[in-house]
């Protein structure tokens, strides 16, 4: 599993005990993950969170050259690894549930059917996050004390479909490489690549680009729905990726990537 990320303490990124200060801070989450699919298996080949601060009450102007975030990235290196993805997003999950006050998933409902239904190891308990998001995402409306409002970008906010045609609706400048169709067909791509062991065909960046431009944008339509976040449009999602995260994306987005393997 590859992992790209700006954040110093990325299991704990709302908060961590062995931190000597610490100040309190209102998040928002994005979450975004992409999927491929070998024979009939779903093979989870991207996910990323996107972590903004944001007022309590109150709605912040962003803009791509003054944009600053948090970002969480998980990738494939070989098949086989969407369990392994799937209990780091877990985790995530869990703490974004208590620690953030939005959550905001693009079509988080389908997502969140899938990984329920993944195969798990004999004697593996269910996810405790995934479990727990899918059961208040059936009603977005109401929350339990203490935890995250969940807003599905697109049911929410809409126009309901694709994330690129959403943002588009609402002043944000999708990445052109993967608007449209084209994301999912290049996650297929890559997830084909992968099962067939053609390195040369396989782009970790562009899989890093793709699903964090998507966690980034319903980060940023969350905000907007919830009251937290305005722009001018059209606020471009390539220049905010390029100023903060060009990391994650080196070929992609320019710079030399900060990775970690595991």
């Amino acid at each position: 599993m590859l992992e790209r990320t700006n954040l110093g303490w990325p299991e704990t990124p709302f908060g961590s005990v062995t931190r000597p200060v610490q100040k309190p801070a209102t998040w928002l989450t994005g979450v975004s993950l992409l999927w491929g699919e070998a024979g009939d298996e779903p093979i989870l080949m991207g996910a990323a969170a996107v972590l903004l601060k944001i007022h309590r009450t109150q709605s912040s102007p962003v803009s791509a050259p003054l944009m600053n975030f948090g970002y969480r990235v998980l990738l494939p290196q070989a098949m086989g690894e969407t369990t392994a993805i799937v209990r780091q997003l877990d985790v995530l999950l869990v703490q974004a549930r208590r620690k953030s006050q939005v959550l905001a998933w693009h079509n988080g409902a389908d997502d969140l059917h899938v990984l329920q239904q993944l195969p798990r190891a004999e004697g593996e308990p269910r996810y405790p996050g995934v479990t727990a998001i899918a059961d208040a995402w059936k009603d977005r409306t109401t929350r339990e004390r203490g935890t995250a409002l969940c807003v599905d970008t697109s049911h929410d906010l809409g126009p309901a479909g694709l994330i690129s045609d959403t943002a588009a609706a609402h002043g944000l400048e999708p990445l052109k490489s993967f608007a449209g169709e084209q994301q999912q067909a290049s996650a297929q791509e890559a997830c084909e690549a992968l099962a067939e062991e053609r390195a040369a065909a396989f782009s970790p960046d562009a899989l890093a680009g793709s699903v964090l431009s998507s966690a980034l944008t319903t980060a940023l339509l969350g905000g907007k729905h919830t009251g937290r976040l305005h722009w001018e449009g059209p606020l471009s999602i390539f220049d905010a990726l390029s100023e903060a995260a060009w990391e994650a994306a080196p070929s992609l987005l320019g710079g030399v990537a900060a990775t970690r393997s595991e």
